[in-house]
């Protein structure tokens, strides 16, 4: 970029050298005004790739949303256990109401909070917005594994919506000291409930693919909320091992 001189040229020879002058305030703003019209090279954060890997970042966390991942887990069980054979319309409407207890509720109490202004905004960013959207979502989790029982389903499924329900006990605990992931409490937990199914579930295949694979979503999914600024890599994983344990340990503790 060319910077101006304002200094008066030297005199010519036989011309009376006049005084050098100094930058005036006018001449300083006319300055930067010019350097601020000169094209700048985009920043890092402004440019194209970084503008796509924030969209996909906001994209996995709003698919591989915590309130959506029991109704992935009621699909993912009718899709490969035993239960596949179950009539269709009975997963349709068990589905349904899962989806209802444990997405839309949630959900809906979010949207009212956010409305008396108990909550920010819907991702819950700040930590002093949890403590409600948490204990709902624990009782909306332990009202879906009771209302599962009722419907003659195998008793790990059922232990799969009440160790979700830890999980989000321990994040709420764990929320008035320190911020956990609840993205990756929801992916941990259902980690966790591939690895039961595999083992009870009679699937029709072996389902280590789908657990590495769940676990490769679970590597994206808590970058992408580094990359957001949510969350620290040290909050995800220890997110992730909350959830994971808290499903797995109801299986480990409750005998048959």
């Amino acid at each position: 970029m060319e910077i101006k001189d304002y200094r008066e040229p030297a005199p010519r020879r036989g011309q009376e050298a006049e005084p050098i002058r100094e930058f005036s305030a006018a001449d300083e703003a006319i300055h930067e005004a010019e350097v601020a019209a000169e094209p700048r090279e985009q920043p890092i954060s402004e440019r194209g790739g970084a503008r796509f890997l924030t969209g996909v970042s906001h994209l996995l966390s709003w698919v591989l949303s915590p309130v959506l991942m029991p109704t992935y887990a009621i699909i993912t069980v009718f899709g490969l256990s035993m239960l596949s054979f179950a009539p269709m319309h009975s997963k349709l409407i068990i589905i349904a109401i899962v989806f209802g207890l444990t997405a839309v509720l949630p959900a809906l109490a979010i949207l009212v909070l956010m409305k008396y202004g108990d909550v920010h905004d819907a991702a819950l960013t700040r930590r002093t917005d949890r403590f409600i959207p948490y204990v709902v979502t624990g009782c909306c989790l332990l009202g879906c594994g009771f209302y599962l029982s009722t419907t003659g389903v195998p008793r790990w499924v059922c232990l799969f919506y009440i160790g979700a329900a830890l999980a989000t006990v321990v994040n709420l605990l764990v929320n008035y000291r320190w911020k956990i992931s609840a993205h990756g409490a929801g992916i941990g937990g259902y980690i966790a409930m591939i690895m039961i199914m595999n083992r009870y579930g009679l699937p029709h295949y072996n389902l280590w693919g789908w657990c590495v694979g769940a676990v490769l979503a679970a590597g994206l999914l808590g970058t992408a909320r580094v990359w957001l600024g949510r969350h620290t890599p040290m909050q995800t994983v220890i997110g992730e091992l909350v959830g994971f344990a808290g499903v797995l340990s109801m299986e480990l503790l409750i005998p048959e």
